[in-house]
């Protein structure tokens, strides 16, 4: 059995007792309007919990495969695989809001996700 190496590590392993912070994953979800309303109606739900390492990473600008994004990121956690987790989610911890700018499947192993985010702060939309 292979030893299990920090977060932080070159290998990428993630310890099951790096997981110690508890999130809150969220998703919206957006209905159609009635007929002649222009308004679409959102429906937010906590769609799971999950035990997260969060780690700081401040100054950092996300790059995507073609430009530059407006978001900086500042955490990068890491959860268990979770197939509903995307960049459409967010995750609440502590009473703040981290906006997932990535999500990568660490070594497709479907074991762990890495987030790539950005804190919003407490109480922001």
């Amino acid at each position: 059995m292979s030893r299990c190496s920090r977060v932080g590590s070159r290998k990428r392993r993630v310890c099951a007792g790096d997981l110690n912070k508890l999130v809150t994953v969220q998703n919206r979800a957006i209905e159609a309007p009635d007929w002649n309303s222009p308004d679409f109606d959102e429906q937010f739900s906590n769609d799971s919990a999950a035990w997260a390492a969060i780690q700081t990473v401040t100054g950092k600008t996300f790059f995507d495969s073609v430009n530059q994004r407006d978001e900086t990121m500042t955490h990068e956690i890491f959860i268990r695989y979770d197939s509903s987790v995307t960049s459409e989610s967010w995750l609440l911890y502590d009473s703040r809001r981290f906006d997932i700018l990535a999500v990568e499947n660490l070594e497709e192993r479907n074991e762990f996700l890495k987030l790539t985010c950005v804190d919003k702060g407490v109480g922001k939309v």
